[in-house]
């Protein structure tokens, strides 16, 4: 679930953050704190649980181990409402990502909310700089950090993966929740959803995330099936998040 790099790059927002943390006050090498913290997910625990039992069993303050999941959320639709082609661009390389079968691969559930979050913020004015952003790796591995911890905190864990909603999901986030649940058991069930035209289709017949006949109706210069059509489109299982969070 999470990686054994110990690097930072912003403070308090994903879980790498929260375990580097942990990591420094407790002690603990880093690689060893995520490795805990994996198999404690693993045996149905919650993310922050985990941590703060861990911090705990080390004579801390667990209050001071915790994230915010609207938090989070505000800043990965923040990143998707900056720029147009940016948004495009990041889009695409999730997309590789997801479907790729080496060690850096996307998990799906991760990348299944930031299709959530991005279906909440593609209504919005594009806006498209004259040159491409100078900052899409940074922003990509941001979202990636951001998705990969949203959906550690929403949603229930064990072995196999996710297997429902957190009983921590803020209100405002168990829409997302249960997307990413639903969307997961199709997975594994070997169908995925059409991220463009919406169709339950068998996995093995989609190509870059999108059913056969979408693909092939798509012109070569559309990035990862975000043409201009998809301004009406319902594909990406758009749930409600009730009041904007903030």
């Amino acid at each position: 679930m999470f990686a054994t790099t110990g690097k930072v790059h912003h403070l308090s927002t994903t879980a790498r953050d929260l375990l580097q943390k942990i990591a420094h006050d407790t002690g603990i090498p880093y690689r060893e704190v995520a490795k805990r913290i994996n198999k404690a997910m693993a045996d149905g625990e919650g993310f922050i649980q985990s941590v703060q039992r861990l911090a705990i069993e080390n004579g801390l303050k667990e209050n001071d181990y915790s994230l915010n999941p609207v938090q989070i959320a505000n800043e990965i639709s923040k990143i998707l409402k900056e720029d147009y082609s940016q948004t495009l661009m990041i889009s695409a390389v999730l997309g590789q990502l997801v479907e790729s079968q080496g060690e850096d691969r996307l998990p799906p559930p991760a990348f299944f909310v930031f299709l959530e979050i991005l279906s909440d913020v593609t209504d919005t004015p594009r806006r498209v700089g004259d040159n491409p952003p100078n900052n899409v790796d940074e922003s990509t591995t941001r979202i990636i950090e951001l998705t990969t911890t949203l959906v550690s905190l929403i949603c229930e864990w064990n072995e196999t993966g996710v297997v429902g909603v957190s009983k921590d999901c803020p209100p405002r986030a168990r829409d997302i929740a249960r997307s990413v649940f639903r969307k997961t058991k199709l997975l594994q069930s070997g169908l995925w959803c059409c991220v463009s035209c919406g169709r339950i289709v068998e996995a093995k017949h989609t190509r870059a995330l999108l059913c056969s006949e979408c693909d092939s109706n798509l012109s070569d210069d559309t990035t990862f099936g975000l043409s201009e059509r998809e301004r009406t489109r319902s594909g990406y299982g758009r749930s409600s998040l009730g009041d904007e969070l903030e």
